[in-house]
């Protein structure tokens, strides 16, 4: 096997405290996965299913009555989208002699490394479900801008989407956007008040949060970065399935003197509404 751990921390003796190694983990990718908490949640950790059929309702519309005429029926079709929760994971091998040193303190640092690559891959299946957004917002190889963010709410607005609102996008693009704010004129703002102030990680901008996240997706060719607005919980059109969260095994390789470190979650996710009250893409230059 390759790619062992073979610095030195740890003890190999405290590996019977695998429970506290977990929790370490665990609290790392609650902590660093930032998605879960703004998309559509269904969790099926207690059924029988790896699946989840999220059902779409038709857009109905009243009309008109004409007194003693019998009225006409109106169907009402409902369509889904269906989403299959699957297993990913992560695995570090760390040897006897790194354990040998400095006691449990020193997988502290592999247990937090562990839960936040975890949290990343959750992150970026989520916002990779937005390419399946079907309005978008921005232009290929040009920088965010404050007219974008704008065309982005009114977007969902004439989508009929429930707010609150919520943005991620991707540091580079928060960056371009905080550009763009700084050299306008700021009569919009109504007060003397610095609109790029308001930008950065959970700011909001015309009443709508921003979320800054590296996991936005790279697209066209890596030409652009790909990030969302969308309503929140579970307005969204992003979905998450969760099945089973985040879980730590040890397994011991006694030939190889050292002991593996395996984490995984096994979960689903997907776009279950890809009209505008579902959600934009904003699609803006790549850093």
């Amino acid at each position: 096997m390759a790619n062992e751990v073979t610095t030195a921390a740890g003890s190999a003796g405290e590996l019977i405290a695998a429970e506290i190694v977990s929790r370490l983990i665990i609290d790392a990718a609650y902590a660093e996965a930032v998605m879960p908490p703004l998309v559509r949640v269904a969790d099926i950790s207690g059924d029988s299913t790896l699946t989840v059929e999220f059902p779409k309702w038709p857009l109905l519309s009243a009309s008109d009555l004409t007194e003693a005429t019998d009225m006409s029926n109106t169907a009402v079709n409902t369509t889904s989208t269906l989403i299959t929760a699957d297993e990913a994971g992560i695995m570090i091998t760390v040897t006897d002699m790194l354990l040998n040193g400095s006691g449990l303190g020193g997988l502290e640092p592999y247990a937090a490394e562990l839960g936040k690559a975890l949290a990343a891959k959750i992150d970026a299946d989520l916002l990779s479900s937005a390419s399946a957004l079907t309005n978008s917002v921005g232009t290929s190889g040009q920088a965010l801008t404050e007219a974008n963010f704008l065309s982005a709410i009114y977007a969902l607005e004439l989508g009929n989407a429930r707010g609150p609102f919520v943005a991620v996008l991707h540091p580079y693009q928060v960056s371009n956007l905080r550009s763009a704010i700084a050299s306008s004129t700021g009569a919009v703002w109504g007060g003397p008040s610095t609109p790029a102030a308001d930008v950065g990680s959970l700011g909001t901008l015309y009443g709508v949060d921003i979320i800054q996240s590296t996991n936005c997706a790279s697209v066209n060719v890596n030409a652009d970065r790909q990030g969302v607005m969308m309503p929140m919980g579970n307005q969204s059109g992003l979905a998450y399935v969760l099945k089973t969260g985040a879980k730590t095994e040890f397994q011991r390789d006694a030939s190889l003197r050292a002991t593996e470190l395996v984490v995984t979650a096994v979960y689903g996710h997907g776009c279950v509404n890809t009209a505008a009250n579902g959600g934009v893409k904003i699609v803006t230059m790549h850093e």
